[in-house]
């Protein structure tokens, strides 16, 4: 499978409850010469469940600091920028790397 899906209840700062249903595309960034670098993907036993935990928590953390208002104009991005992190020059980064396992996660689909 090249994605995973994960329901996420989150509370905005005015303390609205949501539920969000989340699919992220993924695959593993191994270096296929070097052996240490593949062994890397069977370090994390549930890497599904590792990245679910991740990602949620770092989009509970972003919604809680926003109102209900401000999150339904612009969900997409605060949730990307939650997941993927800004860049230096303040654009929204393409990907966001386990380092313990190599897992990349390149995309977000918001489903609801």
């Amino acid at each position: 499978p090249d994605f995973m899906t994960d329901v996420v209840t989150v509370e905005t700062s005015d303390h609205a409850r949501l539920s969000l249903t989340l699919s992220y595309n993924w695959h593993f960034d191994v270096n296929r010469e070097n052996a240490e670098s593949a062994a890397k993907i069977f370090s994390v036993p549930d890497f599904v469940g590792d990245a679910c935990k991740a990602i949620a928590s770092r989009v509970r953390g972003s919604v809680a600091q926003v109102p209900f208002d401000q999150f339904h104009r612009e969900s997409a991005k605060l949730i990307r920028q939650a997941v993927f992190g800004k860049s230096e020059e303040g654009k929204v980064r393409d990907k966001f790397v386990f380092a313990s396992n190599n897992l990349t996660i390149t995309n977000i689909d918001i489903q609801s």
